[in-house]
């Protein structure tokens, strides 16, 4: 019997080569597309599974009270909020925390005299509990002698290789900065950080080498994300409650000393500072927005959408297979009659049908894993993730997508086998008109099913288009195009002068020296008014007069800052949301007015319409 079904279908796939190329096309395609998006998804969901205790350790957030979006948590916590919770919690095991110390460049002079100097961009200055909370493996060295001293630092695997290849660093010394603040450095340690962890870095180094972190009075100094691991059998109710009573414990001295009030008044006022724990299995896909979050993240509705256009693929594809094989079978009507009048049963033409629907499925899906082998390079680069077909890597792959594979095939030929055996074999045979059974509606309504379903995911696909193409031609309230950031001006001295000179070379309209640009313009401080006590939250950049027109932002009122005019060393711009955050009116009234900040007044010379200044 089986030797007869494949020498069938093999005639079959010979004399009807259109029709099993349409099929297989279509089964390709929807096999192809299942596979990208669950390779593509397996891995989203597998970010951060390596930790042991994953499932009980916390960030914790707080009330993002720089400005008034009190709806939104701030992933950056002051040092003052890894104290209060560890003296107030005793359900805490374990407390690290992590400081984004910038970007340095790292030299190392090999034993023949050659200079390797690298700048690492992602550098985190961590505490000794760093590896004892996440299981981070060492290549080389271990965790009792890592980060212990001040001038001691670990490497990623990657970035350890591109210094001392695949010989093992620990002990080595490298330098650390440029010019006159160089620092000589001892490699202590070299550690895997995998694809797939929220938690991605170059360098560590130690806490300890900024005193800023230790203290405890200031919740404002927002630099680090605090992680908590709870206990085994510690209530959550009881760890949430006790968190809620922190703020109003410890916040006191940092209110009095930087917005001069207390915690009672500052409630009472409408402000909120609270505390929130997000476990660590939602950083990458987190539930609640999270501002001054340092990790790519994912969207689980968008995962899950995705998950959701695979099993429409699917289905449309065995809508298809299922309405080919319908025509297909309709033109071999005689063959089939001719072998039902000779003896052959349903249970053979079952078996036959749905042999023929198995191979097809079959052959689509090798065809499919070479195709998405293909492809993964470039889905990889479209999508920013480092994704692989690895059967060894992911055992469960291969059997799945052959279940996959033979469920199609099942589901598209049960209405196919039910049409075989439906037709008496002597009207076949007679060539009349013939009609499956009921098929005015299950096939029409099939065939309904398939357009609605592809006119659903042509819209769908418009929808997401639009709004591509929005967030691309967006007016961000800046000129973004031919746009260059020099890095590490901060570090030169005569900075204003190679601004200067980079206004002389060809091509270049203007040049502007500043303390941070867009999309990263990070520093934010508390700023008052005179007559008033109460201070107010802003963020902002020191720039030079080049800076408004470099990056084309628009005046609505008063002017630009003047070089020339000695007054101006104190003058300050202001877009209108900064207006409205202080209480001043959004129009020329309001040029002349004074905001201090760190015991220095300054003047309102103009007012900027709003624009992006971040991510």
């Amino acid at each position: 019997m089986l030797k007869n079904s494949v020498l069938l279908f093999i005639r079959n796939l010979r004399r009807q080569r259109l029709f099993s190329f349409v099929n297989l096309l279509g089964l390709c395609v929807s096999l192809t597309t299942t596979l990208l998006i669950y390779i593509y998804v397996r891995h989203e969901f597998s970010f951060d599974n390596f930790h042991k205790d994953i499932e009980r350790i916390y960030r914790v957030n707080q009330t993002y009270f720089w400005t008034d979006n009190e709806t939104a948590q701030f992933a950056r916590t002051g040092p003052g909020v890894a104290y209060s919770v560890r003296e107030d919690i005793p359900e805490i095991e374990l407390l690290t925390s992590i400081h984004t110390a910038g970007n340095f460049v790292i030299s190392y002079t090999t034993p023949s005299s050659d200079i390797i100097a690298i700048e690492q961009r992602i550098v985190y200055a961590v505490d000794t509990n760093f590896f004892k909370m996440f299981d981070f493996g060492f290549v080389h060295g271990n965790e009792e002698g890592a980060l212990r001293e001040v001038n001691t630092l670990v490497f990623r695997k990657e970035v350890a290789e591109a210094y001392f290849g695949k010989n093992n660093p620990v002990g080595q010394t490298v330098m650390v900065g440029e010019g006159t603040a160089r620092k000589a450095f001892e490699v202590t340690g070299v550690v895997d950080v995998p694809e797939n962890s929220s938690i991605q870095f170059d360098v560590l180094f130690p806490l300890k080498n900024y005193p800023m972190a230790s203290k405890s009075w200031t919740w404002v100094w927002t630099q680090l994300e605090t992680y908590i691991k709870i206990a085994p059998n510690a209530n959550m109710n009881d760890v949430y409650a006790k968190l809620a009573k922190v703020p109003q414990r410890h916040l006191g001295e940092t209110l009095e000393g930087v917005f001069n009030t207390n915690y009672e008044d500052y409630i009472k006022s409408g402000k909120k500072w609270d505390l929130f724990l997000q476990p660590m299995t939602e950083l990458h896909m987190p539930t609640t927005a999270v501002i001054g979050n340092s990790m790519d993240s994912a969207s689980k509705e968008v995962l899950l959408s995705l998950i959701g256009v695979s099993v429409f693929i699917v289905l449309l594809s065995c809508v298809n297979f299922t309405n080919l094989s319908i025509a297909q079978f309709t033109r071999r009507v005689k063959d089939t009659s001719l072998r039902k009048i000779l003896g052959m049963g349903k249970r053979e033409l079952t078996i036959s049908a749905v042999f023929e629907a198995v191979t097809f499925c079959l052959i689509s899906l090798v065809i499919a894993m070479a195709v998405t082998q293909m492809l993964l390079p470039a889905f990889s680069l479209l999508t920013g993730r480092p994704l692989r077909l690895d059967l060894l890597e992911d055992p469960n792959l291969l059997p799945g997508a052959i279940v996959l594979a033979i469920v199609m095939a099942l589901v598209s030929s049960v209405y196919p086998v039910i049409y075989l055996n439906s037709f008496n074999p002597v009207e076949g045979i007679k060539s009349k008109s013939l009609r499956g059974p009921q098929k005015s509606y299950f096939q029409n309504g099939i065939v309904v099913f398939q357009f609605a379903v592809s006119i659903v995911l042509v819209i769908c696909t418009a929808i997401v288009f639009q709004q591509l193409k929005f967030a691309s031609t967006k007016d961000v309230g800046f000129d973004k195009e031919n746009l260059a950031l020099v890095d590490h001006m901060g570090l030169q001295k005569n900075a204003e002068s190679i601004a200067e000179q980079l206004r002389s070379v060809p091509g270049v309209i203007d040049a502007s020296w500043c303390s941070s640009a867009p999309p990263q313009v990070w520093d934010g401080d508390g700023f008052s008014v005179e007559g008033s006590d109460k201070p107010f939250n802003l963020t902002f950049t020191r720039g030079d007069e080049s800076y408004i027109p470099t990056l084309g932002i628009k005046l609505k009122f008063g002017r630009n800052i003047l070089k020339e005019n000695p007054a101006d060393k104190n003058a300050v711009l202001l877009n209108e949301s900064a207006l409205r955050t202080i209480g001043w009116p959004v129009d020329e009234s309001s040029i002349g007015r004074t905001i201090s900040y760190d015991n220095e007044k300054f003047t309102l010379v103009g007012i900027m319409t709003d624009f992006n200044f971040w991510t």
